[in-house]
């Protein structure tokens, strides 16, 4: 069955054209690399194939064919594929809601003493199978509006809500949840473009003290500290994960002298960046 008036379809402004289309498909060759930097939190599901990837302290982690993983916005990722793989990507513009008699910090509820938050991935199960299956054959025959991708995403809401255990769901999400998810996604969606937190309150329309009060209230440790952590595992990933010099680091993250880095990288990973970086052979990327 082929799409009807075509021209019209790519002619329309809520056609797909852009960089940041709300669901895109890819795939990539046995040994191909693939980066991504996720400026918006994004449901990634494999296909077909494997693939190994590493962002921030994860290093040489592998999801396969039919699986979920849920990328947070703000990552930096590299993956190479470990045979030929095809995947699917839907931005999550709206990660507050599965539907709306469902907040997701519900989920929160749902948390044990012996939950371990980590990579999570849920698998796609028969009907998320339907789902991608007919989203993939309408994406081949040419049909990307805007609005029919926003529904999709909303439907893959539903989807979860309807056939996934709400234990399963708490760790897909659980980067994502908070007692005050609105003020969460807010930071989340926002940290990557502040070096202080100062700069980080203004993205995010607070004064510095009214931000420092609500940040720790949610998240539970001071914004400071809560930006160092995320500093320290994005300089990791890039010594392990990337081919930028230590002096193209070093300068990208404000270190005064690369003997300032090196004493970084041994107070916080324990080791020299050289040697960090000569390990990632064993968990190649």
């Amino acid at each position: 069955m082929e799409l009807l008036y075509p021209q019209e379809h790519l002619t329309c402004y809520n056609y797909e054209k852009g960089e940041r289309p709300t669901i895109e498909k890819v795939g990539i060759k046995k040994g191909q690399k693939w980066e991504l930097f996720s400026i918006d939190n994004k449901a990634f599901f494999v296909l077909n194939g494997s693939l190994r990837f590493s962002f921030g302290e994860f290093s040489g982690r592998s999801i396969i064919a039919g699986k979920i993983m849920l990328i947070p916005s703000g990552s930096q990722m590299v993956f190479r594929a470990e045979e030929d793989c095809v995947f699917i990507i839907i931005r999550l513009h709206d990660t507050k809601h599965l539907c709306d008699c469902f907040s997701l910090d519900v989920l929160l509820r749902e948390k044990t003493d012996g939950f371990e938050p980590d990579l999570y991935y849920l698998d796609i199960n028969e009907r998320v199978e339907s789902f991608l299956s007919f989203l993939d054959i309408c994406m081949t025959d040419g049909l990307k509006c805007t609005y029919y991708f926003e529904l999709k995403a909303k439907e893959f809401y539903f989807l979860l809500r309807a056939y996934y255990e709400k234990a399963d769901l708490l760790g897909f999400f659980y980067p994502l949840l908070s007692k005050d998810i609105s003020f969460s996604d807010l930071v989340i969606k926002n940290h990557y473009k502040a070096k202080t937190v100062q700069e980080l309150a203004d993205l995010t329309h607070y004064s510095l003290s009214g931000f420092q009060k609500r940040f720790k209230k949610v998240f539970g440790v001071s914004a400071y500290h809560w930006m160092k952590d995320v500093r320290s595992k994005s300089i990791y990933h890039q010594i392990n994960s990337t081919e930028k010099s230590f002096k193209e680091i070093s300068d990208e993250y404000g270190f005064s002298s690369p003997s300032h880095f090196n004493d970084f990288c041994k107070v916080h990973f324990g080791t020299t960046p050289g040697r960090i970086r000569r390990k990632k052979t064993a968990n190649k990327i």
